[in-house]
């Protein structure tokens, strides 16, 4: 099966795509399905690179595995409370900006 998709490209970026493409007799669509095949190749792999680490960390020390997940996520949720909160920030200084020039 295949699927029709639109994409917009900067007309410099199509030029070189279509130029290759022109040059190797494939067809656009065709250089489109083996980069993306690639990535998607190339994520499957590192996936199955980091989950066979994180197995071997875990089955060498279970506790000390357990720890350190829960103080990765400790940090990761602090981070994300952290950059919610400037966010925010940044958003009520921007609404708020000239509102002082009476």
């Amino acid at each position: 099966m295949t699927v029709k998709i639109t994409i917009s490209l900067p007309d410099d970026l199509h030029e070189e795509i279509k130029a290759i493409t022109d040059q190797s007799g494939e067809s656009v669509s065709g250089f489109f399905a083996a980069l993306a095949r690639t990535r998607l190749d190339a994520d499957r792999w590192s996936r199955e690179q980091l989950k066979a680490e994180l197995d071997a960390i875990r089955a060498a020390d279970p506790e000390g595995f357990d720890r350190q997940r829960a103080a990765l996520r400790a940090r990761m949720r602090a981070a994300l409370e952290s950059a919610g909160r400037k966010a925010a920030a940044r958003a009520a200084g921007s609404n708020g900006a000239g509102s002082n020039s009476a």
